[in-house]
């Protein structure tokens, strides 16, 4: 379910490097997108794929994110990371997880204008069994990425409507 205010680009590069790029357009501002994304304790309550972050999303910090890749299926998928953030814009992690697989992840917030905001989720897989499971791994992470992303947009939308 894309409308025109959303965009996805999954990508080969080659065999074992792909890229996904995400965003999606939010009726309110940088703050307060920053503001909901950052409010980890409540990913519980409305947020779709990444379900939960444990730790604190301060520079250098560790993490462990809680992913659930199937929504139909209980099992969940839990990594640590060492987070690099740029207050009040953007956080990744680019470490190797399982099979590994480079993981590049980012999460940006870019002020528009009219008080809107874009919300960018991006990802570049490499190495390890990339070559082997990229394709799936790309299909998979898209989907989760573009939920997560409406899930956000719909959450900061209601708090602050």
């Amino acid at each position: 379910m894309n409308d025109a205010n959303e965009n996805l680009i999954a990508e080969k590069i080659k065999a074992s490097h792909r890229a996904i790029y995400t965003d999606i357009e939010i009726d309110a501002t940088a703050q307060q997108v920053w503001r909901v994304l950052t409010d980890t304790a409540s990913y519980r309550n409305w947020a779709s794929f990444l379900i939960e972050i444990q730790g604190e999303i301060k520079d250098g910090k560790k993490i462990t994110t809680v992913f659930q890749l199937d929504p139909k299926k209980e099992k969940r998928n839990s990594i640590e990371h060492t987070i690099s953030v740029t207050e009040g814009s953007e956080f990744n992690w680019a470490e190797k997880g399982p099979g590994g697989i480079s993981d590049n992840h980012h999460f940006k917030v870019e002020a528009l204008p009219n008080g809107k905001t874009r919300f960018i989720q991006s990802d570049e897989i490499k190495g390890g069994v990339t070559w082997l499971m990229g394709g799936n791994l790309t299909k998979l992470y898209s989907r989760g990425y573009q939920a997560f992303n409406r899930s956000l947009k719909a959450e900061v939308e209601r708090r602050f409507e």
